[in-house]
């Protein structure tokens, strides 16, 4: 479709336009989850893990798949795609989210919340970690990596469940009034309020089409422009396609941050990678219906640095009095020090494979 992206002039414009795209599709598709999820009376961290962390990723999955449907290039573009936007989301967006937050106080998250997303997360990681030192990804390693979605969802039903057992006839309405307030600030009209359900999934069979295009083109563009420049295609995809994929995340968490919804913020953040690993790069894995070779050396300090930035958000995240604007920037460091490596790796400084 996109053989006419060709040199890396033409490529650098095409990526521009199609992250502008994907940032316009996500936002539409974001605020349809949303209303959808307010319809349903979800609480908000389970919200953010789900609907709006299913819409703001909807980028990675469309990318990972894309890479091994079309490029045949799932290792160097699909995986390394979602481990990049797995460190930008956990470290970035929770730090600009509490940058964006305007209350007084110090913001405190969910700590039930933060801990549910964590352990998944972990499990999620070293579950990619295990399947690569395999030296293969396969249809067996994809399933296993969507069964723990499922259990995640599982989990989060059960939370919904008694979220809603517990809701009062005062905090139903209270959940209505706030429909209605969050859709008027955002400059939503009645109509888009008292959206059907028909016409919500109409937008979003819309908004995830357009998605699928532009992903497309990003991935062609980020082939020309590794080609060109003589780059590794996963260095290129770790920085350039993770930034791309993880804008709808960033602008998502700070529009709930804004709003004071510091729950929301963070676990959108945390759930969309969960939901990037384990379905962005699971259901690829099982649609390939073969095992596609890996290597483990060149994957392992990105995983470490996966590791790493959940543990720095998390210890942040769990302090009992909560995150100030001051505790902010040790996320900037730690994702700073990620860009160093591939830049060094990129310049020939450090070597792809520490294991040789």
């Amino acid at each position: 479709m996109f053989n006419w992206i060709s040199n890396i002039w033409i490529a650098l414009i095409a990526l521009f336009a199609a992250a502008w795209v994907i940032n316009q599709a996500s936002d539409k598709l974001g605020d349809v989850l949303h209303v959808l999820g307010l319809k349903l009376n979800i609480p908000n961290s389970v919200r953010g893990a789900t609907f709006d962390a299913i819409a703001s990723s909807f980028p990675e999955f469309s990318t990972a798949m894309v890479a091994v449907i079309v490029y045949k290039e799932f290792a160097d573009v699909g995986v390394p795609t979602i481990a990049g936007s797995g460190i930008f989301n956990v470290l970035l967006i929770p730090m600009l989210s509490i940058f964006a937050y305007q209350g007084t106080d110090k913001l405190k998250a969910d700590r039930s919340g933060v801990y549910r997303d964590m352990i998944f997360y972990t499990i999620s990681i070293l579950t990619l970690v295990a399947t690569t030192y395999t030296g293969k990804f396969s249809p067996v390693a994809g399933m296993l990596l969507i069964c723990i979605y499922i259990g995640y969802i599982v989990t989060l039903y059960f939370q919904t469940k008694r979220y809603r057992e517990n809701l009062t006839l005062g905090e139903q309405i209270g959940a209505t009034a706030e429909l209605q307030k969050e859709l008027e600030d955002e400059g939503e009209d009645e109509d888009f309020i008292d959206m059907p359900y028909s016409k919500i999934f109409g937008v979003i069979a819309i908004t995830i089409a357009l998605l699928w295009v532009s992903c497309d083109a990003i991935v062609k563009s980020a082939l020309v422009i590794s080609g060109t420049l003589n780059i590794p295609t996963m260095l290129v995809s770790v920085i350039i396609l993770a930034a791309c994929t993880s804008i709808p995340d960033t602008l998502l968490s700070v529009k709930s941050a804004k709003m004071g919804d510091a729950d929301g913020a963070v676990s959108n953040a945390v759930g969309s990678n969960i939901f990037d690993i384990c379905i962005c790069l699971g259901i690829p894995m099982l649609i390939a219906g073969k095992e596609i070779p890996v290597n483990f050396g060149d994957n392992i300090i990105i995983f470490a640095f996966l590791l790493l930035s959940m543990f720095t958000t998390a210890s942040l995240l769990l302090k009992k009095d909560g995150v100030s604007k001051k505790n902010a920037p040790i996320m900037a460091v730690v994702y700073g020090l990620f860009i160093l490596y591939v830049l060094g790796v990129s310049i020939g400084l450090i070597p792809l494979n520490l294991l040789g």
